[in-house]
């Protein structure tokens, strides 16, 4: 029976550094000690996974995900706390673990195999289906440094995969190849987490974390802020990254735009707000986008919101810019400017007199 313990966990770094630094907490990554020259990258985690668990990690670059992937793998023994497992942990953080360019490939099955620990026999028993799915022909017995980056991602990935796990450790930026062989690999990858007992996966998608996880954890710089079914989880974490964005929150504007595009990435529809926090962030991207400024008005209207009269200007300037010949959106450019004197930046008015000079000589 798979079981993996922690208790008050934690994970430091000792390193160099600059005089006159300020101690504390950067947007990123955990708390740094001046005194001791300390990085405290995770602070006093403890939760429990049992057989049928599936765990994700969520939070912003640098919460401490991969970490906490790698602290669960034994890679970073816990300076304090400790960790308790039952059951083989298997790790997928990359597509090429242990990989030696100057080997062929089929050499590298076996250390690689062998580095993610899998017996000679195993990795013997495996061989014939390791290669089939690799694809990569003769080139197996060719060393690994003539493959390009795809055949290299195949090669790792197939030799990844090939683990049986009953605690399996997932990092879902697991590079897999080129779009036909990720339709196979995304297949063999969740054929590999039905086979786990326990799961933990750190992913940027919450769309995913809630579809294929129980449970979550919200990370941030280090600490675990939050842990709870992984439907109930995602919904606060969205609440509380479009009420950051509201606020003109940089890093939460950000995040909504990546919420936002991760969901409709994989066919769902974002909340309303979180679609317009994410179009806020898009738009100061590309600001002369016009199809972006319609869905931006189209998304406030929807909302039963009022749409300002500079925000619609932005929106009929961009469409200008590509068909000047919009005689109704010209006048009506005209009426908004004429009505809305206070309500308009001097530098929006002096783009909205550049494109009445662009377009003056246009017929009407």
């Amino acid at each position: 029976m798979a079981r993996l313990t922690v208790e008050g966990a934690w994970v430091e770094f000792r390193v160099s550094l600059a005089r006159g630094r300020r101690a504390g907490l950067s947007r990123t990554g955990g708390q740094i000690d001046l005194e001791r020259g300390m990085v405290t990258a995770l602070r006093d985690i403890s939760f429990e996974l049992r057989e049928g668990d599936r765990l994700g990690l969520m939070g912003h670059n640098g919460a401490g995900k991969s970490t906490m992937l790698r602290l669960l793998a034994g890679v970073y023994p816990p300076t304090r706390g400790r960790i308790t497992s039952i059951g083989t942990i298997s790790t997928l953080f990359n597509a090429t673990p242990g990989l030696n360019i100057d080997g062929t490939g089929r050499e590298n099955l076996i250390t690689c195999g062998l580095h993610l620990g899998l017996t000679r026999r195993q990795i013997a028993a495996k061989m014939d289906e390791i290669i089939d799915f690799a694809e990569l022909g003769d080139y197996i017995d060719l060393p690994v440094r003539i493959y390009s980056s795809g055949m290299m991602t195949r090669l790792g990935f197939s030799i990844a995969t090939a683990v049986e796990p009953e605690i399996l450790l997932l990092d879902e930026g697991l590079a897999t190849g080129d779009a036909q062989f990720a339709q196979k690999a995304e297949r063999k990858m969740n054929e590999l987490i039905t086979r786990s007992s326990i799961l933990v996966i750190a992913s940027h998608s919450e769309a995913l974390l809630a579809s294929m996880c129980t449970r979550c954890l919200l990370l941030e710089h280090g600490r675990v802020i939050s842990d709870g079914p992984a439907e109930t989880l995602v919904a606060s974490y969205r609440a509380s990254v479009i009420e950051a964005a509201r606020t003109d929150d940089l890093n939460g504007l950000k995040r909504a735009y990546e919420m936002a595009t991760d969901m409709a990435r994989r066919g769902e529809r974002p909340p309303l707000e979180l679609e317009e926090q994410g179009l806020r962030h898009a738009l100061t991207i590309a600001p002369d986008d016009a199809g972006m400024w319609q869905r931006y008005v189209s998304v406030l209207t929807m909302q039963g919101r009022s749409v300002a009269p500079q925000i619609e200007v932005r929106m009929i300037l961009a469409i200008l810019a590509n068909d000047p010949s919009r005689l109704d959106l010209r006048n009506r450019l005209d009426a908004i400017l004429a009505a809305s004197a206070d309500d308009i930046g001097e530098d929006i008015r002096a783009l909205a007199r550049e494109a009445a000079r662009q377009t003056a000589s246009l017929p009407n």
